[in-house]
């Protein structure tokens, strides 16, 4: 992830509701508007800690920290968990870039 990335803030698709069920981290698309409209998605252990902290306030580099931290792995095991999350959720529409890095970027998703 460039500095640029690390810098960009993401909050969640309102459309997306989460939900921890038996133990397991699910995101439920309640809007035809994400990509996965009608279906359920889980979240691995990291997933949903991640999850947790999309919330408009938390960089993607904060985030990092707080993955190394929390699961004592390198920065750059971080990094790639993120990215790949990251990556994946900005392509179903269920997370949009709330600022990147200075300069704010405003996603609509509808």
């Amino acid at each position: 992830m460039t500095i640029e990335q690390l810098n960009r803030i993401y909050n969640k698709n309102p459309d997306v509701v989460y939900r921890i069920i038996g133990g397991e981290a699910i995101l439920i698309p309640i809007s035809k508007e994400t990509q996965v409209a009608g279906r359920l998605l889980s979240l691995n252990e990291v997933g949903g800690f991640i999850w947790e902290r999309i919330d408009g306030k938390y960089t993607l580099g904060d985030i990092v920290k707080e993955i190394s931290r929390e699961y004592e792995v390198g920065a750059e095991v971080a990094r790639s968990d993120l990215r790949n999350l990251i990556g994946e959720l900005e392509e179903l529409k269920i997370i949009n870039i709330v600022s990147g890095g200075g300069a704010a970027i405003t996603v609509d998703c509808h």
